[in-house]
């Protein structure tokens, strides 16, 4: 191997370890300031802790992974990465209360070619916040300057979370019976999913205003769903993510046929726009989009009536029978 004697140091490599401890601090910083009791964890350390909450009897962890996907090339033409924080939090907290999780714990995977402090407190402070609306700590992550692998501003964001959960209270769907009912939870927009074909229908011809708009970061559904927990039973839950209804709702239970009534709703203005434009079918549109439910309940009338009551942005949109198919629109 020939020596090359005009590369000598690491960030001669594109690699400056320097910057990456600043920002290592601003972590820190803005971690403190959001909670100054933080004591367990130490950001920059080699890993991190979290305590159980003290009204759990029987701890089992739910743990759960995903990422920002390619909604990050629209904050990217929007020059905003504020929002992408949140959408990685909500994007897996959100997943973990489906089988009644509490989020706990959260850390991040950022990884980029040459690391831009300001552009990476953007997406922490997002973060922060997301973790501020799910009530969860923010343990850790790293932070991965590779040049020769991510190419100009493309980048990787990937969060995991932690939940907790009492063992004789996982929900997983075996108590869902015929005659439930379907309550849907609106969304605040695409959420994070299907942005490849929402990238592919309008270019780069977009104004900054239409960005923006499909920026709308994630729901986070983390409270509004643990205190339905608090009050009601509970048979089933679906998040509404990649795969619309039907991948997601045929994963609750496969023995009983989840019967959705579109008419029940009406899709906000966001996805017509973006049906318009890209001339979509509406069997494309609820294959790929949540179309304006992101999160679904399913439980018996009774307690259907009474989570309606509790919370009044629940819609009843379908309910459960017992036929050969495990999804169908009516």
């Amino acid at each position: 191997m020939t020596k090359n004697k005009n590369i000598n140091k690491y960030k001669d490599s594109g690699v400056n370890i320097d910057e990456g401890q600043k920002f290592v601090d601003d972590i820190k910083n803005l971690t403190l300031n959001l909670n100054p009791k933080y004591s367990l964890s130490n950001i920059g350390g080699f890993s991190g802790y979290v305590e159980v909450p003290d009204n759990i009897i029987n701890p089992v962890y739910a743990l759960a992974c995903d990422g920002v996907g390619t909604k990050m090339r629209i904050a990217l033409k929007a020059d905003d990465l504020s929002t992408i924080g949140i959408d990685l939090v909500a994007m897996c907290v959100n997943d973990l209360i489906v089988s009644g999780a509490k989020p706990i714990a959260f850390l991040d995977y950022y990884g980029c070619a040459n690391l831009d402090r300001k552009k990476g407190q953007q997406i922490l402070k997002g973060i922060l916040e997301g973790c501020s609306q799910s009530g969860c700590d923010l343990v850790g992550g790293e932070t991965a300057e590779m040049p020769d692998h991510y190419k100009g501003e493309n980048f990787d964001l990937v969060g995991f979370s932690m939940g907790v959960n009492d063992k004789n209270k996982i929900i997983n769907g075996s108590k869902i019976k015929e005659g439930n009912v379907i309550l849907g939870l609106p969304s605040s927009g695409f959420h994070s999913n299907g942005y490849s074909l929402i990238n592919n229908i309008i270019g780069n011809a977009a104004s900054n205003k239409f960005l923006e708009k499909l920026l709308t970061p994630t729901k986070i559904y983390v409270n509004e769903v643990l205190t339905l927990l608090e009050n009601v039973e509970v048979n089933g839950m679906a998040h509404i993510t990649g795969g619309g209804f039907e991948e997601n709702l045929s994963r609750i239970n496969n023995n009983l046929t989840m019967n959705i009534d579109k008419t029940k709703w009406n899709m906000p203005q966001i996805f017509s726009e973006i049906q318009s434009l890209g001339n979509i079918d509406d069997k494309e549109m609820f294959k790929v989009f949540n179309c304006g439910i992101g999160y679904v309940l399913i439980l018996t009338e009774d307690n259907a009536a009474k989570a309606k009551e509790i919370n009044q942005s629940l819609i009843e949109i379908g309910f459960v029978t017992n036929e050969s198919i495990k999804f169908k629109f009516i």
